[in-house]
């Protein structure tokens, strides 16, 4: 069975059809998100990944969803993130790094565009990144001699989230955030100088929301 290949021969494909007649009026939005929108994606090696925002997103919704999987697997697309609209709401301000990059970063496919417009709480976005920050080094504690290309794949969602609070946009491509912080390919040890970067201008959106 043929791989599909680009964002639109997934669209003009029958799984738009498919995602509304399996759903009906439940479906609010099935879209393209994460790594398969990402600079450097590779249909061939991995598959693109449709997440869905449903009125009711129960386990009996959900599982609609078990019939399509492995076709959908053959045809080089996974399902993933599954949310209900009470869901998405109720975690603005616990997850606001996933929900900005959702609204920003997302091909539809049917449905409406998920949170379009979302303006994030810069208190809970500093937050949120300080967070995913200080895991990110926890995880390479270990690496003797950091590689910034290396890391540029898992730290873009976060740097986006960081590129945001200094610039009150989110990046178009990855070529803007690193000219936004040149410190990851300029320097000897990225994660030093990205480390001081990241906790000032986090540092600074948390003072700046509580004046």
């Amino acid at each position: 069975m043929k791989r599909i290949l680009s964002v639109q021969e997934l669209k003009q494909s029958p799984w738009p059809g498919r995602f509304t007649e399996t759903f009906g009026a439940n479906l609010v939005s099935a879209f393209l998100y994460g790594d398969c929108l990402e600079e450097g994606f590779s249909a061939l090696e991995r598959p693109w990944t449709v997440a869905f925002i449903l009125k009711d997103a129960s386990a009996t919704e959900v599982d609609k969803l078990k019939s399509w999987s492995k076709k959908a697997l053959r045809e080089g697309v996974e399902f993933s993130y599954v949310f209900s609209s009470a869901e998405v709401l109720s975690n603005l301000e616990t997850f606001p790094l996933e929900f900005l990059e959702m609204s920003c970063r997302n091909q539809v496919l049917c449905g409406i565009a998920p949170l379009e417009g979302f303006s994030p709480n810069r208190e809970a976005l500093a937050a949120q990144c300080l967070r995913e920050w200080n895991a990110f080094l926890f995880r390479r504690r270990l690496d003797t001699k950091p590689n910034a290309t290396d890391y540029l794949q898992e730290l873009s969602p976060l740097l986006s989230g960081i590129y945001y609070l200094k610039c009150g946009n989110y990046p178009e491509n990855r070529r803007q955030v690193i000219d936004a912080f040149p410190e990851i390919m300029t320097t000897e040890n990225p994660l030093d100088s990205l480390q001081n970067a990241i906790t000032k201008l986090c540092a600074c959106s948390q003072l700046n929301t509580n004046v």
